[in-house]
């Protein structure tokens, strides 16, 4: 599984996706982030998301769940990985350590920062600027990628398994199968949405992310071969802006982008500087996925998954 900025699309991705342990250095970018409602406390936001996954042991695929407990506070991020369902009380971490220390990228005008997805605090710093809002930055050794989150809370309070026929509602892990339809979350259980506005426009790609050893010019022949290509946007970018890379809006309205880097081309996403990521959040009008849970919601589904999950 990938964890990142992709999810899709921070480390927060739409997401707020991490990967790693955060550090307790002191040169931090911090905020001042207090006050009396939404998920920001004392300048810390906890959430937890699930994971199903597999292993192979002794030749034969075992399966289970896993689980991640992170925290964002002016020290950065911390995450706990655990096991809670698996072959062995450590599975799930041990199944995740062949995708270690691989790379993501951030790429726009005049500006290329590569980070591991091995969390590094040193490159990311938060400021939380109220309750429910924060700043993120991205950094390396030449200029940052600045965005604001906006943090949007669902109640799950009463919530079900929502069903494959469902036109609206929220999707959580308890659409699974294995989870009875008669279970609810408890009053007090929340998801949260981040939402990203970009100060400025980029490209996002990752290591392990499709990619195919062509130019830029030929995926766009490829692309105009399958699709609906609208718009269609070549420009360099990079530090130096050596890189090539292409997008274009296809007929449902999305960006579809990419970027050539040591030779190969990678499937890319695309962020444009002051628009906000459109995530659905209006659960009485479509099907909004909400898997990033609160505490109340995480104990009652880390129980649930305990006692219904069938290997």
């Amino acid at each position: 599984m990938k964890m990142s900025k992709l999810y899709t699309g921070i480390v927060l991705a739409g997401a707020l996706m991490v990967s790693g342990c955060g550090s307790d250095d002191d040169g931090e970018y911090v905020g001042d982030g207090s006050g009396n409602s939404g998920p920001v406390v004392n300048n810390e936001l906890k959430f937890a998301t699930f994971d199903p996954f597999s292993d192979v042991v002794d030749g034969e695929y075992k399966t289970g769940w896993g689980k991640f407990a992170y925290k964002l506070s002016n020290k950065g991020f911390t995450q706990i990985i655990s096991t809670l369902v698996g072959s062995s009380p450590t599975a799930y971490q041990d199944s995740r350590s062949d995708e270690e220390d691989n790379s993501d990228y951030y790429v726009g005008n005049k500006v290329f920062v590569k980070v591991s997805d091995e969390f590094d605090s040193r490159f990311y710093k938060l400021k939380f600027t109220d309750n429910d809002s924060f700043e993120l930055r991205i950094q390396t050794d030449n200029r940052p990628i600045d965005s604001v989150y906006d943090i949007k809370t669902l109640d799950l309070s009463g919530v079900k398994k929502l069903g494959g026929n469902a036109k609206e509602g929220i999707q959580t892990d308890l659409d699974y199968d294995y989870f009875p339809s008669n279970i609810a979350f408890p009053k007090g259980s929340e998801c949260y949405i981040f939402q990203e506005t970009p100060s400025q426009s980029y490209y996002t790609f990752y290591d392990l992310g499709p990619r195919e050893d062509i130019t830029i010019a030929q995926w766009i022949i490829n692309e105009k071969k399958n699709n609906t290509v609208n718009d269609l946007i070549e420009e360099k970018v990079g530090k130096n802006n050596e890189l090539s890379a292409a997008r274009y809006t296809d007929e449902d309205g999305d960006i579809i982008a990419a970027i050539k880097y040591n030779g190969l081309v990678y499937d890319a996403h695309y962020y444009q500087k002051g628009v906000t990521d459109d995530s659905n959040i209006d659960f009485t009008t479509d099907v909004v996925n909400c898997d990033q849970y609160n505490t109340v919601a995480a104990n009652f589904l880390e129980e649930q998954i305990k006692i219904n999950y069938k290997k």
